[in-house]
């Protein structure tokens, strides 16, 4: 049998990177416009960077077993996440981090697994990122992706995109979260 795990939603697509102080003066200039410069090209690359459906109130989701809907409990969605902050960087040299890409993109992700014997859904496991620190928004959750059984999907595909608006530049002034952190806050 085949397991699908579908969604309808809001794409995300951003990253967060240690930027130099003048790096992070040409990003506050620039706005949006800062993805037309040449240099930010790397804004998809590094290790603190994510792709998935944004958990939220529009998100739909949907799961079914050779076609017929199956149950399952979304609040095990956020049961086990990886909280990105701020203060990841706060031993590094840094005094700046930068967040850029888009989170509004109207679209869909598919997951499926072929030759299911039976659907449980505690053999459901998700990867999702916190974001809520970085974006200044409570309870901004991604959802990277979804493994059944401990095993990666068989398939797995984006679908119907619409287009999405890059976010103007989020920098952070690492001094100003060391300075938090030193003040107990």
């Amino acid at each position: 049998m085949q397991l699908v795990f579908d969604t309808r939603g809001h794409c995300c697509d951003l990253a967060l990177h240690p930027v130099s102080e003048s790096t992070a003066n040409r990003m506050r200039d620039l706005g949006a416009a800062a993805y037309k410069e040449k240099y930010v090209n790397w804004w998809r690359k590094g290790n603190t960077a994510t792709c998935g459906m944004r958990l939220d109130g529009d998100l739909l989701l949907r799961i079914s077993l050779d076609g017929k809907p199956v149950n399952f409990d979304k609040s095990a969605l956020l049961k086990d996440y990886v909280e990105i902050r701020r203060r990841m960087y706060l031993e590094s040299k840094a005094n700046h981090l930068c967040v850029l890409g888009y989170d509004n993109e109207p679209c869909g992700c598919i997951w499926k697994w072929n030759e299911v014997t039976a659907f449980d859904p505690a053999k459901l496991s998700y990867q999702v990122q916190k974001w809520d620190r970085i974006m200044g928004e409570p309870d901004y959750y991604i959802l990277d992706n979804v493994l059944y059984d401990g095993r990666f999907a068989d398939e797995h595909s984006w679908c119907e995109s619409k287009g999405f608006d890059l976010i103007a530049p989020i920098v952070i002034d690492l001094d100003e979260v060391r300075r938090e952190v030193a003040a107990g806050r």
